[in-house]
């Protein structure tokens, strides 16, 4: 099979959606072929420069997405069962690759590339792949389209979210996430004692675009030298890691090391080892956090986005929501559950309770026969 992936460096979930889906398919069908394509940044000078700005928000000012995420949301009346952007240098991929199954990862390739691609190829195939956990204010209405094939969930909340837009005749299987082999395979190996070393590992995160405020927080957790370790990522950003790699030599005393970008099997691990990862309530972070069943304190310093309201409101129905709103919170947690261990066990056992698993098989045959295959037809 021919299968052809939009996606978009717009936050990381949805690259890395991209890639795992990539992966799978070619442990599937050795003999097919996948590509994954940039849709946004490539089609157009426009659209590459959305990404852009979303990125430089995120980095610098995330207050701002209250703002530029509600302009986006009308980003649908720029295609009008079509692309006003980027029109051509999709009919041309299209032609050239000549796929047999389209699958988009983000919200900002459905409408209006589903049209389009049908238009080239009638009888083409589209499935969207959405990588949000939750539904409500937040959840763009641009991941819909009546044009999709199908519509695969990473949770219920989301399905039901659909249906209650008006996609009632639209399968919506909530299939759960597919991670890369190395991410899901590092879950599943046993974790030697070698591995857990005796001071609790805080691990700073930050997205492939390396947002983050790691130096602000460093600052704050000076007071727990000696009781914590701390490794913080830094992203593709060369500039973080060297800010990060400086503080540290600075402030020997507490043990902090920095990591640039991390792959799958490597993130697998630090989830896994970590004592509890403080991130942004992307979606990402926030879904692979709960499959390798790790505490997750939300960093909401610079406001929450509208779109990072989602995983917030998904761990709050279950109870296991952390969220620091400045810096000084961070180490007024920690310091809690270094004196009081039994408020952290508690949260560890809840988390461990709500671990997201995806139904692999399910999936794939979902990609590779339909939604029919799972019982779920399209209603024209």
């Amino acid at each position: 099979m021919r299968v052809l992936i939009f996606t978009s460096s717009g936050g990381t979930a949805h690259d890395a959606a991209a890639y795992a889906l990539q992966a799978w398919l070619k442990r599937w069908d050795p003999t097919g072929e996948v590509w994954v394509e940039h849709v946004l940044e490539n089609a157009s000078v426009f659209t590459r420069a959305g990404v852009a700005l979303y990125n430089w928000i995120q980095r610098h000012g995330p207050w701002m997405h209250q703002i530029y995420w509600r302009v986006v949301e009308w980003e649908d009346v720029t295609k009008p069962g079509t692309l006003l952007f980027g029109r051509f240098h999709v009919i041309r991929l299209l032609r050239r690759l000549r796929p047999d199954l389209l699958i988009s990862t983000h919200p900002h390739i459905n409408r209006g590339h589903f049209d389009l691609a049908k238009r080239v190829f009638p009888g083409l195939r589209c499935i969207t792949c959405c990588t949000e956990l939750e539904g409500g204010f937040g959840f763009s209405r641009n991941w819909l389209t009546r044009r999709a094939e199908a519509f695969w969930t990473l949770s219920q909340e989301v399905s039901d979210d659909v249906r209650r837009r008006g996609y009632r005749a639209l399968p919506t299987p909530a299939l759960g996430p597919l991670f890369d082999p190395a991410f899901e395979a590092e879950l599943e190996r046993e974790i030697p004692d070698s591995d857990i070393e005796q001071l609790p590992l805080l691990v700073l995160g930050a997205g492939a675009n390396g947002a983050n405020n790691h130096i602000r927080l460093l600052e704050t957790l000076l007071p727990l030298a000696g009781k914590i370790r701390v490794v913080a990522l830094c992203g593709r950003r060369q500039a973080a890691f060297l800010q990060v790699q400086s503080w540290a030599v600075q402030h020997p005393q507490l043990e902090v090391e920095p990591l640039a970008f991390q792959g799958p099997a490597a993130m697998a691990r630090l989830y896994r080892t970590a004592w509890a990862m403080v991130a942004r309530p992307g979606a990402r972070t926030s879904t692979e956090a709960l499959a390798s069943g790790c505490v997750l304190i939300f960093n909401g310093y610079g406001t929450t986005m509208p779109q990072e309201l989602l995983a917030l409101r998904y761990f709050q129905a279950r109870d296991i929501n952390c969220c620091i709103r400045q810096p000084k919170d961070l180490v007024a947690l920690c310091r809690a559950w270094i004196e009081q261990p039994h408020q952290y066990q508690q949260l560890k056992a809840r988390v461990q309770c709500h671990r997201l698993s995806a139904d692999r098989e399910a999936i794939r045959r979902l990609l590779f026969d339909g939604p029919q295959a799972l019982g779920l037809f399209q209603v024209s």
